[in-house]
Order: C-alpha cells, then structure tokens, then sequence
C-alpha cells in the first residue's frame, strides 16, 4: 500500500512439456507485463533452463505421466500464490498461460483493469474480433465465440479458486469458468486477443489424450448435469 493505493501484484504461470522454442517466446511476451513468471515443468528434455531472464522466471518440475493439466495449474497458481504473499500483496492477479501463446503488450493490465472494475473473478481476451464487454454470471454453456480461452486467461488470485483435477485434460477450463461465473464472474474483453500457436497440439501427438479427454467430458457432464458446449 503506497499513498493509499493498493498496488495489485502480477504473476503468470506457464505449464510446459518441451516445446522450447515457444515456450520461450511466451515468456519472453510476458515478462516485463509481471513480476515473476511461474514455469511448470513436466518432464521437458532437456529440462527448462530459466537462466536467460535473470532471476524474474522460477521453474519447478512435476513429473507427472500421463499428464494431468488441471494438477499443473493447481501447483502453478499455489506458487504464484506464495509470491504474493511473499511481497506482502492484497490483491494479485495470476496470468494461466499455454507455452504456445504469445500475448501482446499491455495484455495483463488491460485485463486486470478490466476485471477489478466489475465483480469477475476470471478475465479472458475475445479471440473473435468482438467489441463488448460481456460478464458473465451464469454457470452454463455459452455461444462458443465468448467461451473462456482456457489456453490464456487472468484470474483475481486473493479468491483463491482451484481447477478440479478429477478432469485431467479437457473440461476443467469450463468447470472454472463456470465456477467463476458463479464466484462474481468472468469477464470477456474485446481488443487483447492473443496468438495462440498450436492448438491441440498435444492431443494430435499422443493419442491416449483423446481418450482421456473423453472420460473428461462424462466427468463434466455428471457434475453439471450436461456438456458446456
């Protein structure tokens, strides 16, 4: 608190199996909009270095196989959530990031500007060339050109929301958009969309991610009593 104001602390956290070259240029397109930069690592080779940013980037490895995306944001947000507590912050804001996604500058702020003016708890770019704002704060499906990017999304860190991790792969980013439609809401804002470079990428290189997927969706039906989508 300075002068009254709260200073609202940022930090993003990156999930990552390989794919150094982009995970690189996601960082590199999020460092200088926080103040740490998160890197889970599951089982890279070689081993993500975070050398090359000087001490801004903290990379901790969980060696989970097959992996478990909803675990690894969970590990991701609890760091980030040490970090704020660790600068002594009220409010911070937590960028989820895929290692494919560059995000342009002024992303973190615009989002975060956006959020904290409203009730939302999650904030997400509209990838659609839309113009309006939209809050939403129903839990229920959408039309899909405002469904939660869950490839690149802010979420207000002092609530303290969690992904579910009985949905391993796909559905868990619905759950907590749905989740935080009802926790205040979540937020689509026009004019930060970012590049989101291989989607899927994954499940096109290890097909038991389809299966697993699968068993995602019947985990999400039975605990929203049908499909987001």
């Amino acid at each position: 608190m300075a002068g009254g104001v709260s200073v609202v602390f940022r930090a993003a956290m990156i999930p990552t199996r390989d794919r150094h070259d982009m995970l690189a240029d996601c960082i590199t397109s999020v460092v200088d909009q926080v103040d740490r930069v998160i890197v889970i690592d599951n089982l890279s080779s070689p081993p993500i270095d975070p050398e090359p940013w000087h001490g801004k980037v903290g990379v901790v490895t969980v060696p989970i196989d097959p992996p478990n995306i909803s675990t690894l944001w969970n590990v991701g947000l609890a760091l980030a959530d040490a970090s704020a507590h660790a600068a002594h912050a009220d409010e911070w804001d937590i960028a989820v990031l895929n290692s494919d996604v560059t995000v342009p500058a002024g992303w973190v702020e615009g989002l975060s500007a956006a959020m904290r003016s409203t009730t939302a708890v999650l904030a997400y770019p509209d990838q659609h060339g839309g113009t309006r704002q939209i809050l939403h704060t129903k839990a229920g499906p959408v039309d899909l050109r405002t469904r939660l990017t869950g490839y690149a999304f802010l979420m207000r860190g002092e609530i303290g929301l969690r992904i579910d991790e009985s949905m391993a792969w796909w559905y868990s980013d619905d759950d907590i958009f749905y989740r935080g439609c009802e926790a205040g809401g979540a937020l689509l804002v026009p004019g930060l969309a970012v590049e989101h470079r291989c989607p899927n990428g994954s499940m096109y290189e290890r097909p038991e991610l389809h299966e697993q997927a699968a068993r995602d969706r019947e985990t999400f039906i039975e605990k929203w009593g049908k499909p987001p989508w």
